[in-house]
């Protein structure tokens, strides 16, 4: 019995989460980073749909006030980005802490921008401590060391410490990603 009553809860709330993600794209205006248009208009043999809009819809919602901004750095670009979630972004597995799997949806994000054109091998998320949503959010990433079409990468999610202004590493990261073969 207690396995149906968590069942129809998590039911519920996926619900719920879904519903408030289209809601909202449709209330507000989209940012002014939208990376939804840059899906609709990729050429790729995967490129999406007119059919995938409530998806794209999703990633925009999901991405809300992220415009990082990128620095050189000797291997490349190193980038960051400050967030604040919005309600529909605090998706939370337990009171008060952030779902992890929506913190390395935001790494994985951030890393990638870092080394686009490039595609993720791996991604290795340490929870040091667990991030609480309504807090700001500062993430960051930078290059390790290049290997050919291999790179190397580093990043963390900080929070605010208790004693400001200083940040605190709550997630840390290390990353893998591939650069696609030269056609030519």
């Amino acid at each position: 019995m207690p396995g149906i009553i968590k069942r129809q809860c998590l039911l519920s709330l996926i619900h719920r989460t879904i519903r408030a993600y289209r809601s909202l794209t449709e209330q507000y205006p989209a940012p002014s980073c939208d990376y939804g248009s840059n899906l609709a208009k990729r050429p790729h043999p995967f490129s999406v749909s007119d059919s995938d809009q409530p998806q794209i819809e999703m990633m925009n919602v999901l991405f809300q006030g992220y415009c990082p901004t990128f620095k050189p750095h000797p291997l490349g670009w190193e980038a960051e980005s400050l967030l604040l979630l919005s309600p529909a972004q605090q998706m939370c597995y337990y009171n008060g802490k952030l779902f992890g799997g929506y913190i390395a949806l935001l790494m994985d994000r951030i890393l990638a921008d870092c080394c686009k054109p490039a595609v993720t091998a791996y991604l290795n998320t340490s929870y040091l401590q667990s991030v609480p949503p309504t807090t700001p959010i500062l993430i960051r990433a930078w290059p390790e060391r290049v290997e050919g079409r291999k790179i190397y990468l580093k990043g963390s999610l900080q929070i605010p410490g208790n004693v400001s202004p200083d940040w605190v590493d709550a997630i840390k990261t290390d990353a893998l990603f591939i650069k696609p073969k030269d056609r030519s």
